[in-house]
């Protein structure tokens, strides 16, 4: 029997399978300084909520309610892709001894909602990544149980990125180190472009995956406001000559692939606050976005798009939204 096919060649080509989040999360017991350089006020203002009332404590057990808006929102998500023969894997909750890992680091907080980071996949090469803050290094653990099965019969290429320094907070936040996150990277054919906010993937990281995709590729830095986490949240690449766009989290300009494009702008509150600028493509003529971005949705629809909307807000609370609660494991043309 053939091996199955892991493939990453273009960020528009046709979804086929793919890696979801899920909605388990724990509280912590004091907030990462770093978050207050991107996270959505309202996030914040949650957090720190979360840590006076209950630290440490599993969502599902003391906020249900929002624990079920999440789980629903997913599950809406799902059925989407489903309904169009995507093959999903949603990310299995963690074991105690993943989820234990760099605990005294971590502040016992707990997501599993944004599996695109912890994992890169470009071509065949499926990558572990190295992230930046260590609450989040646990995360690959249970992706790779969700995978497992699928890996092995697959014909990926699969590296583990080395792991960081175990270094608590620091004023200047985890670095330096050889840091790479999933939303930070875009795939587009031969040209890889990683973001740096200085808030996860580094210069460091960024050589790392040149030296280790080779010749074959070419891997540009795209510089960025420390305002926003990954490239992610300032871009989507809908399809060739269209693409969604926060100017205001460049700081050297738009990168040069984008001259000539299509843009669609959205303002540095909508992509700080909603995400807007994070979206699901499922190919080059179908996308879905929040059903609480509409503007999004009307300006997709005027540039050609079919346009998928869906609810998302107990989502995106977190500070990532539709690309972020996705990998894709298969795009084909």
């Amino acid at each position: 029997m053939p091996a199955k096919k892991i493939r990453m060649n273009h960020e528009w080509d046709t979804l086929r399978e793919v890696v979801v989040g899920c909605p388990y999360a724990r509280t912590g017991t004091d907030v990462p300084a770093y978050l207050s350089h991107f996270m959505p006020p309202a996030g914040i203002a949650y957090a720190r909520e979360a840590l006076k009332r209950y630290p440490g404590q599993r969502l599902e057990d003391v906020e249900k309610d929002l624990y079920l808006v999440m789980e629903e929102q997913m599950d809406n998500v799902i059925r989407i892709l489903e309904a169009r023969d995507v093959i999903v894997y949603q990310v299995k909750p963690f074991e105690q001894t993943e989820e234990s890992f760099l605990q005294n680091l971590s502040f016992r907080i707990s997501i599993q909602s944004f599996p695109r980071d912890p994992i890169v996949i470009i071509g065949n090469t499926f990558i572990e990544t190295a992230m930046y803050a260590p609450y989040r290094r646990k995360e690959r653990f249970a992706i790779r149980r969700t995978l497992e099965d699928r890996l092995i019969q697959s014909d990926a290429r699969m590296l583990s990125m080395p792991e960081p320094y175990p270094l608590p907070e620091r004023k200047d936040g985890y670095g330096p180190g050889v840091f790479l996150e999933g939303g930070d990277v875009f795939v587009l054919g031969q040209d890889i472009y990683v973001g740096n906010t200085g808030n996860a993937s580094s210069p460091e990281g960024i050589k790392w995956l040149q030296n280790i995709l080779g010749n074959d590729y070419r891997v540009h830095e795209i510089k960025l406001s420390r305002k926003f986490l990954h490239l992610d949240c300032v871009l989507s690449t809908l399809r060739p000559g269209l693409a969604v766009v926060c100017k205001a989290g460049f700081t050297e300009g738009l990168p040069s692939f984008l001259k000539n494009w299509d843009l669609i702008e959205v303002s540095p509150e909508d992509a700080e606050e909603k995400l807007a600028a994070n979206v699901l493509v499922l190919d080059e003529k179908t996308v879905i976005v929040a059903q609480e971005i509409p503007d999004m949705a009307d300006a997709l629809t005027k540039a050609g798009q079919n346009v998928i909307v869906t609810p998302f807000s107990a989502v995106y609370l977190w500070g990532g939204a539709f690309r972020c609660w996705h990998h894709p494991l298969l795009r084909e043309t």
